[in-house]
């Protein structure tokens, strides 16, 4: 108790003297006179913490003390892992088979013959529109039909005795082939009357109801097959050599709850000007049609593997006035654990670990808890955390 209670007079005299000091300089006002000045400022408390340190570190010494005075800290020991890093992007749910119908003639729905929510076919008649007018026009050209028929077959039968100008058999045969024409057009349009489904899939809405007018600019109803959906999502093109056709990568759906490890099918090669990003894009099996059109997605894409490599958790690396990374490690002296400052170089950062590359061996015991409260040579009492 003796320690902290010098630890804390020391602290109080050096604020005393750094609060009771007049300022030398007037108030800044521009952004950069504001800027310069908060930068001295984190500099003098950097300084001040360095004396705290060292005069703990003195204190330290000169008191003694037992393990019961020593500051507690917990340790965790570093040990080879296998280190990944992944970039997350947003995707959204998309299907090829959403399809709305559309009429292709115009007229009164007279028979409805699908349900929301029914299961449909390929080639399905999904309902008939009014066609007594066409019906009307096929039997009059069917009449006309006939007499022209009759007579082309006479005038052929009077060209072939020699009897009777070629105009006239001619004229008889060009009347009766294009009235067989103007039959087949005429039928093509009746069948435009039946409203068919393009594709297999279930009835998602209808938007137009037995006995209301329906017309080529306004859908019928919509048609969806979700057996199989696609997810795109855009990625910065700064990762453009990281990702590739056919690499394994992680969907998830936050708000379904689902995650599946699928395969890129697609790779754009493109570069959005806008935003700089390219199009991937991955064929998803959703035989249960758990999910739906536009749902959010995030895609993990792994961009970086190393194996046997040590990592800490970010937030205790510290940084020194000289911008160098540190942390605080034990080392055994004399039996007694002893904090001894460790320079290091870090790697990549993900999930809240970080990779270190230079200044650790496997099995160092690194200071979890208590990291920010100890100083260099100091003697400490370890917790295994």
């Amino acid at each position: 108790m003796k320690n902290n209670a010098l630890r804390w007079g020391y602290l109080f005299l050096i604020l005393m003297i750094w609060g009771c000091s007049e300022p030398t300089e007037e108030t800044p006002k521009t952004l950069e006179e504001k800027q310069k000045k908060l930068a001295e400022l984190r500099q003098q408390i950097t300084e001040i913490q360095f004396s705290m340190q060292e005069l703990e570190a003195e204190i330290q010494k000169e008191t003694g003390g037992t393990n019961n005075d020593l500051r507690r800290v917990e340790v965790i020991k570093t040990k080879p892992v296998l280190f990944q890093h992944f970039i997350e992007v947003q995707g959204n749910v998309e299907s090829d088979k959403n399809v709305t119908v559309n009429p292709e003639f115009s007229g009164t729905i007279i028979q409805k013959n699908v349900e929301e929510g029914q299961s449909v076919t390929k080639g399905q008649v999904l309902a008939q529109i009014d066609a007594q007018t066409i019906r009307t026009q096929i039997e009059e050209l069917k009449t006309r039909l006939d007499l022209a028929t009759t007579t082309y077959e006479r005038q052929k039968n009077l060209w072939e005795q020699k009897i009777g100008s070629e105009i006239q058999y001619l004229q008889a045969k060009n009347q009766k082939e294009s009235l067989e024409r103007s039959i087949e057009s005429v039928k093509a349009q009746l069948d435009k009357t039946l409203i068919k489904s393009p594709i297999s899939g279930t009835i998602d809405e209808i938007f137009v109801n037995q006995g209301e007018m329906a017309n080529p600019a306004m859908p019928f109803c919509r048609v969806v097959n979700l057996a199989n959906v696609q997810v795109n999502a855009e990625v910065s093109e700064a990762y453009t050599k990281n990702v590739k056709r056919g690499d394994k990568v992680t969907v998830s759906f936050p708000n379904l709850d689902i995650e599946k490890e699928e395969r890129i099918d697609l790779v754009g090669q493109f570069i959005n000007p806008q935003n700089r990003t390219f199009r991937i894009r991955l064929t998803l099996n959703n035989s249960d049609k758990s999910l739906k059109p536009n749902s959010m997605a995030v895609v993990k894409i792994k961009d970086f593997e190393k194996p046997n490599v040590l990592t800490v958790p970010s937030n205790i690396i510290q940084q020194s006035a000289t911008g160098e990374s540190f942390l605080f490690v034990i080392r055994k002296k004399d039996k007694k654990n002893i904090v001894q400052k460790a320079t290091i170089k870090t790697g990549m950062t993900y999930q809240g670990q970080t990779m270190i590359e230079e200044g650790l061996q496997a099995g160092d015991e690194v200071i979890e808890k208590g990291y920010n409260e100890v100083t260099d040579g100091e003697e400490v009492n370890v917790v295994k955390s």
